[in-house]
């Protein structure tokens, strides 16, 4: 089993993953012009913005300090969904691609936090996010495929 360190910094691995996550819905919401995108987004903005509160109170629990703020390549990542959306003048399938590769990373960290040696509990708590996740990726696969 691992340390209450260690679990708790895997946890906060996945706080600034997934608050990268909300912030580059939230920023799409704001930058996409199809009035169905900007509603998807921000949907999944605000439901990233709950994993992340979740995610902060399994630190909590833990006994740890829950991370409040993204990541530096978020912060790459936002910057680029950002200056992509503006030089493609908003181009839907650009958007789209951007936030599936985001998404992937996000997967990506999350079966790397699952396939560690954590507490039942909190991969209790974890799992269903990753869940959550992974239709939100294959969504917006779909989306890209409606479009192409």
């Amino acid at each position: 089993m691992m340390g209450k360190n260690e679990i708790v910094d895997t946890l906060n691995d996945l706080i600034r993953i997934v608050e990268d996550s909300h912030e580059g819905y939230r920023q799409a919401a704001e930058s996409s012009e199809d009035p169905d995108l900007k509603a998807l987004f921000g949907d999944l903005a605000d439901q990233r913005g709950a994993i992340v509160r979740e995610l902060q109170r399994t630190v909590a629990e833990q006994g740890g300090a829950p991370d409040m703020g993204g990541t530096v390549v978020g912060s790459a990542h936002r910057f680029f969904l950002e200056l992509k959306s503006s030089v493609l003048g908003h181009d839907r399938d650009a958007m789209l691609a951007e936030v599936q590769r985001g998404e992937s990373e996000c997967v990506r960290r999350y079966e790397e936090a699952l396939a560690k040696d954590l507490p039942p509990d909190v991969i209790a708590a974890v799992s269903p996010h990753l869940d959550r996740i992974r239709v939100d990726h294959d969504r917006m696969a779909q989306l890209r495929n409606a479009v192409a």
